[in-house]
């Protein structure tokens, strides 16, 4: 307990650098060494400072959706995956709440799929790795470039990023390579990472290799999964 107020007191009082207080804070979330109600009082101020962060970018605000794997579309995405009121895999939990970190139910999000029958993350046709691309402009908040086999983490290497013009949250799963930082601009199309099979449930061999993309729409403390579909179709 006394670490995580020591985290929270640190994120507070560090609005200079908010990419910073992301980090420290998605990681609390994550590992749950930060009580989940004293995680949602203090979300708002930090989501504020993040937006504040954004003004010195130029996010395009007609930019039309790019579909987020090179290579492949909206035929690729999983039928009814979105479902994030389900009780999913091996949670607890029924249902999807980013403040559950790790151990959140639900399945809040697509899996894209790729043609990858050996499971060595290679495009079958190209023999390449499959690109992922910024959807929209983003402001890359933080990434996890160092999972391990041996990890309990879910989402194996991911990225997390912020479309400051529609209050969005994204999140990238499963990667099998980051090629960002927290704190990049991305433009739309600009490519972000290479799909993968990291993560507890992705890298067994009964898990086709795929994208898992997450969107969050922010609302007050309330991070709601957000049908996207609609946008990659147009």
């Amino acid at each position: 307990m006394r670490i995580a107020l020591v985290m929270l007191f640190w994120i507070v009082a560090s609005p200079q650098d908010p990419i910073a207080g992301w980090l420290l804070f998605e990681r609390s979330v994550r590992d749950q060494t930060i009580p989940k109600e004293a995680a949602k009082k203090q979300f708002p101020s930090l989501f504020k400072a993040l937006k504040d962060f954004c003004g010195k970018h130029p996010f395009d605000k007609n930019a039309s959706w790019v579909f987020p794997v090179q290579g492949y579309g909206i035929r690729d995405m999983g039928t009814g995956g979105f479902n994030p009121d389900a009780r999913y895999g091996s949670s607890p939990i029924k249902g999807y709440d980013f403040f559950d970190g790790n151990r959140h139910g639900g399945h809040p999000a697509y899996d894209i799929f790729i043609h990858d029958r050996n499971q060595d993350t290679l495009d079958d046709g190209s023999g390449m790795p499959v690109a992922i691309l910024a959807p929209v402009d983003l402001l890359i908040l933080s990434v996890e470039k160092d999972w391990q086999p041996n990890s309990g983490i879910r989402g194996g290497r991911y990225i997390w990023a912020l479309d400051p013009l529609q209050d969005r949250i994204f999140y990238f799963a499963h990667l099998n390579e980051v090629r960002t930082s927290g704190g990049a601009f991305c433009r739309a199309g600009s490519i972000i990472g290479a799909v993968g099979r990291t993560g507890m449930n992705a890298a067994p061999a009964r898990s086709p290799t795929h994208l898992h993309f997450m969107v969050l729409a922010v609302k007050g403390n309330a991070l709601i999964p957000l049908d996207y579909r609609p946008y990659l179709r147009k």
